[in-house]
């Protein structure tokens, strides 16, 4: 009996430990991408942006400032230059910038991880959380560009039923997910990513311009959508033959490939396949940002540091930084990346819109 008992909890432990492992991995990566999208147990502490207003006001110009929050992952704490600093003071000072904290853990285990947000006032609120340039572009990519041909059918009156409820959704999950940060990053922006500790990952610098872009990309999906059929039928018609190709694609690598290889492939083929289409978000956003849309935001923040209580120190920080670059610029550049800005969007990321307007006269 013991006999049939040990070999019984071999098959067992031969079964379930693998099991474990995979469901581990699965739970892992959903809990990391939900994360990712909506994170939660986030609570604010702006109390210590409070105490970095006095050292970003008067500590001697040239001196460098540290940030007092830095993630528990992270190896150092940003050290602010003069413009770090005046952004800072700016951004603290005028409410534009919230910071939240989540303690996960303890003892050994202990994580700090923070969060940052566009308004004091709003601080924890997912829909006013700065995103990065690569979440802002991974996001933006995947609810948009696979869309992009659909919307291209129904303007040409090519749809085949299935194109309006998806267009619906996807222009609707666009609009909710950036047109909040859009609006509460509208001048802001520029001054509300200095505080931030590790830009070093991506950066933040032309997220705003990737908020503006998707969320008035999701509203041309919505107008196209309004105008399109919409059928449930063909939309699960579409994800069945989606799935079945899929499957076939697996199946066809996994025989040539073999089963292990064809695992570990398939996802870094897609995962590459999101990198490109982000790039296509990602890199005309930052030839827009640092060609002409940084300068305009400078002067802008500019403008709100001399609205505030300005001392003699500050002046001395102001004069030859990088921030007094950006403001004082008056370049052709600018305004020609401007108008090309506007012309973008209201004849590519627009054009259903526009070209529906225009057909009216």
């Amino acid at each position: 009996m013991s006999v049939v008992r040990s070999f019984l909890g071999s098959i067992w432990l031969g079964l379930s430990l693998p099991l474990y492992y995979i469901w581990a991995a699965v739970a892992g990566t959903a809990t990391s991408v939900r994360e990712f999208i909506w994170p939660r147990g986030y609570k604010p502490c702006n109390e210590l942006a409070d105490a970095l207003v006095d050292a970003c006001a008067n500590r001697p110009a040239g001196q460098s400032v540290r940030l007092p929050w830095v993630n528990s992952s992270a190896a150092t704490s940003l050290l602010m230059n003069n413009t770090g600093r005046l952004l800072s003071y700016v951004a603290i000072t005028s409410g534009w910038f919230g910071v939240a904290v989540k303690d996960t853990g303890k003892g050994h285990v202990a994580k700090r991880s923070y969060r940052y947000y566009y308004r004091r006032s709003m601080t924890g609120n997912w829909f006013a959380e700065i995103w990065s340039v690569p979440k802002a572009g991974v996001i933006s990519a995947i609810l948009a560009i696979p869309f992009v041909d659909m919307a291209r059918d129904v303007m040409k009156g090519r749809a085949d039923g299935h194109e309006g409820l998806l267009l619906l959704v996807a222009g609707a999950l666009l609009v909710l997910c950036f047109l909040p940060r859009a609006i509460l990053g509208r001048g802001t922006h520029f001054a509300a990513m200095a505080p931030i500790n590790g830009g070093a990952f991506g950066g933040y610098g032309c997220a705003q311009v990737i908020n503006w872009g998707a969320a008035l990309g999701g509203l041309s999906y919505l107008c196209l959508a309004i105008g399109a059929e919409w059928s449930p039928t063909d939309v699960a018609s579409y994800i069945s033959d989606l799935m079945d190709g899929f499957a076939v694609r697996f199946e066809t690598t996994a025989q040539n490939k073999g089963w292990m290889l064809t695992a570990l492939l398939l996802p870094l083929h897609y995962a590459a396949l999101a990198l490109f289409g982000m790039a296509w978000t990602v890199i005309p956003a930052a030839a827009f940002w640092y060609v002409s849309l940084r300068f305009l935001e400078a002067r802008k923040v500019k403008a709100q540091l001399e609205s505030l209580p300005f001392n003699s120190n500050q002046a001395a920080m102001y004069g030859g930084s990088d921030f007094e670059v950006a403001a004082e610029l008056r370049a052709p550049q600018v305004a020609l990346g401007f108008l090309i800005y506007l012309g973008a969007l209201l004849g590519v990321v627009l054009y259903p819109i526009t070209s529906m307007i225009a057909g009216l006269f």
